[in-house]
């Protein structure tokens, strides 16, 4: 169970990670505002923010699912980008029993993550 103070701090780390995120993408729309498919050509870059998002999930505070959860959501958001990019040959078509993989590892990761971390919140108390 978390503590007001850890829900805080997921709550704060939440809220600063959606600042950066509108900041960053407003700050690439004014410096390419004349340049119209430049501007387009950001809709590219979205995994990269899922990413962050999960990254931001993994940091602590953080309990087993919280943390598995922000890795599969990195690994979702790489295998986006890898995909628009082209990278190795990936297409979507070629490509989606990845996002089963994912799926399952992160089924198979979440107990042993929430036992992990139950156990070093124990040893901290």
């Amino acid at each position: 169970m978390q503590s007001e103070e850890e829900k805080a701090t997921i709550k704060l780390r939440r809220q600063v990670t959606w600042g950066l995120t509108l900041v960053a993408f407003g700050v690439a729309y004014l410096v390419n505002r004349d340049d119209h498919e430049a501007v387009l050509g950001l809709w590219t870059y979205w995994p990269l923010v899922l990413s962050a998002f999960g990254l931001g999930n993994m940091l602590p505070p953080v309990d087993g699912r919280r943390f598995v959860d922000g890795l599969s959501q990195v690994l979702f958001g790489a295998w986006f980008f890898a995909t628009y990019e082209g990278w190795w040959g990936l297409t979507f078509r070629n490509s989606w029993p990845l996002l089963i993989i994912v799926a399952g590892a992160g089924m198979v990761l979440q107990p042993l993550a929430t036992r992990y971390f139950d156990r070093n919140q124990g040893d901290k108390a």
